[in-house]
């Protein structure tokens, strides 16, 4: 179990705020699972009839969940995996369902986000027995009618990073992280603000450089080894929500609008000037979107 320094991260952070989370954690502890000889941390808890998978994003950090677990699991059995260090979506994938395996849960609702919402995908097509509905949040995917060049770019700029990131001293990496989310934080005005801006610090701390790397890697294998086509899943039942914001800066609109090109049948949610953080910024708004799709018959 981590030693948390609550005192260097939330120092300027009001203290009821920072309560919820240290309540969190001191009553939802991670259990473990072995897959290949790599070990599998996640939170699994909650309670009614409906299973919750909740694929968190690029952090790979289930606690990022935290606020939206202590709702849902009133209602809800939930499973939210941290992601290992591997390097394909197929082992992200069938670690997932070693967990539910062991925890004797057959079908879930999946709610991907952003990352999460990609992997999501790969999981419903490899394994679409197992889900009843799938929530892409914040996301996108790498079959047309996405802009190839924009995604080759993509790749390459991913590919080039790949390169260099083993050189960078871990300051830096940290340095260059904590801009990239804290801008994401910084262009929208929102309650709790200074909590999420320290709690997103604190994750930035504790991420290493392995798991990065592994991330990064994942999402070059969903490019180079992943196509998919409205076909693939003529014969699924499931449904489909897809939640988006009206300014997201993490993709591009090419890139938004394929999931839905890709997914004519998904009911489709958009939220306003909330961002890529919309699930913080108008949790709320998020939690009750969630909530009524997972309701519908």
């Amino acid at each position: 179990m981590r030693n948390y320094d609550y005192k260097k991260f939330y120092r300027n952070v009001p203290p009821d705020q920072v309560e919820k989370l240290r309540i969190f954690r001191s009553t939802h502890q991670y259990e473990h699972i072995t897959v290949d000889d790599i070990t599998c941390k996640y939170i699994s808890c909650g309670q009614g009839n409906e299973n919750l998978l909740l694929l968190t994003g690029g952090t790979g950090f289930s606690e990022d969940f935290f606020m939206h677990i202590m709702v849902l699991e009133n209602e809800h059995q939930i499973i939210c995996p941290s992601y290992p260090p591997v390097t394909t979506m197929e082992q992200l994938a069938d670690g997932i369902i070693k967990i539910l395996e062991a925890k004797n849960i057959y079908k879930v609702n999946v709610l991907g986000l952003s990352f999460g919402g990609i992997l999501a995908q790969v999981i419903v097509y490899k394994y679409p027995g197992r889900v009843n509905k799938m929530i892409l949040s914040h996301t996108t995917t790498t079959s047309p009618p996405v802009d190839q060049a924009i995604m080759l770019e993509r790749g390459k700029r991913v590919e080039k990073f790949l390169k260099i990131f083993p050189f960078l001293p871990i300051w830096l990496f940290r340095f260059m992280y904590k801009r990239q989310i804290t801008k994401l934080a910084d262009t929208i005005e929102f309650e709790e603000k200074e909590f999420w801006k320290a709690y997103l610090n604190e994750m930035i701390f504790y991420i290493t450089k392995e798991k990065k790397v592994s991330l990064y890697k994942c999402m070059v294998d969903f490019g180079q080894n992943y196509t998919f086509s409205r076909d693939d899943l003529v014969n699924w039942s499931g449904k489909i929500l897809i939640l988006e914001s009206d300014n997201d800066p993490t993709f591009n609109p090419f890139e938004q609008d394929a999931v839905k090109e890709l997914y004519p049948q998904a009911h489709v949610h958009t939220f306003k000037s909330s961002g890529h953080l919309t699930m913080i910024v108008k949790r709320e708004e998020f939690i009750s979107v969630v909530r009524n799709f997972l309701k519908e018959k």
